[in-house]
């Protein structure tokens, strides 16, 4: 079966929501933007506070987030404050204290629009998802095909329709991200440690996703694409490793026939750290998964291993992203863990993919770059 190699050329649904609103008599003066939870869609959302901060430049702008996606978003240009927040009694007493009069909420959750009712915000805006549109203000109805399900629109602009409800401008889809100075300086350290080689391209693997095993492509491939790499391009391999996925690094580089340059499975890593390794590589190879959004973010090239999710729901618009994948009768399942049992059929929307499909689209990109 052919490998579908693409640049940006799914095909997605336009958005089209239904608003139902109240009068707004007064610009808001304190706005408090809640970030959605998963890594990638945080990254997925700078567009959204872009246009949010530059429709209400003289605004108090807050955003409230989880620890990691606001690790993430530490540092950024657009906001006046990052509240951190992982249980619903801080995140109310936040709220109570700051008096925020507009609360624009990305999590789809019925427990952010609890949240922000409770916190005594007066104007709360978000989708109605999970029961919760009672608690809300300012409402946006989800696309929806014509037998009622949910459409598939790309995150990207699933979320600056919050920001197009409020007047702002979203003509501007480039995600952004910035690196705090000390781990830039980490990050340095690190390669001139591994007296890494600056006329050599430096390539990063990310084989893991915290989504679930079902994304992954298989550690031995991810280090066959590595080998080749080294061998063609001369490519400085560092190889990622969030807390949970030491395991994948280590077996991954166990199966390489040439050492890595770094396996940062074996230093303190941080999404600080990560941030700035990525800025500061050539090319990235991942599966779909929050790092993949770190390298458009920075301008760097990413071939992605799409297995079971969709790539129409995962649109970034970012022409130096090469996208491989299969097309399998079961797919895309959307799902964390295969559903096919042991055999043949197993898990084929990633086994289908040979190394080789993934090599030979990285070396092209590598020589574009």
């Amino acid at each position: 079966m052919d490998a579908n190699v693409v640049a940006n050329t799914v095909t997605t649904v336009p958005v089209k929501v239904t608003y139902t609103t109240l009068a707004m008599d007064d610009e808001p003066k304190r706005i408090v933007v809640f970030v959605p939870n998963w890594v990638g869609d945080a990254v997925m959302f700078t567009p959204t506070l872009r246009a949010i901060r530059e429709q209400f430049a003289d605004a108090h702008l807050a955003i409230l987030a989880r620890p990691a996606p606001a690790a993430v978003l530490t540092p950024n240009p657009w906001t006046d404050e990052i509240i951190v927040a992982d249980g619903i009694a801080g995140a109310v007493r936040a709220l109570r204290r700051e008096r925020f009069d507009l609360a624009v909420l990305g999590p789809n959750s019925f427990r952010s629009a609890m949240v922000t009712h409770l916190g005594g915000v007066r104007r709360r805006l978000g989708y109605t998802r999970d029961s919760r549109g009672w608690l809300l203000s300012d409402k946006l109805a989800p696309p929806r095909n014509a037998d009622g399900k949910f459409a598939v629109v790309p995150a990207l602009d699933y979320y600056l329709e919050l920001a197009k409800y409020l007047g702002c401008d979203i003509g501007d889809k480039q995600m952004e991200l910035t690196v705090a100075d000390a781990d830039a300086d980490a990050a340095e350290l690190l390669l001139d440690n591994a007296e890494a080689d600056k006329d050599r391209p430096i390539v990063l693997l990310n084989p893991g996703a915290s989504y679930g095993p079902a994304k992954m492509y298989p550690p031995d491939r991810f280090a066959a694409v590595a080998d080749g790499l080294i061998e063609s391009s001369e490519a400085q391999i560092v190889i990622n490793a969030g807390p949970a996925e030491k395991s994948i690094a280590e077996t991954v580089e166990d199966a390489m026939k040439h050492p890595p340059l770094l396996n940062l499975a074996r230093v303190e890593n941080s999404l600080g750290l990560l941030k700035a390794m990525v800025r500061i590589s050539d090319l990235m190879i991942t599966n779909d998964t929050g790092p993949r959004h770190f390298a458009a973010a920075f301008g760097v090239g990413v071939v992605t291993v799409f297995g079971p999710t969709d790539p129409d729901w995962a649109k970034i618009y970012y022409d130096n992203e090469r996208i491989v994948r299969v097309d399998v009768p079961c797919g895309p399942c959307q799902k964390k863990v295969c559903p096919l049992p042991a055999g043949v059929e197993h898990h084929q929307c990633m086994l289908k993919i040979a190394p080789d499909m993934v090599l030979c689209v990285a070396e092209e990109l590598l020589r574009e770059l």
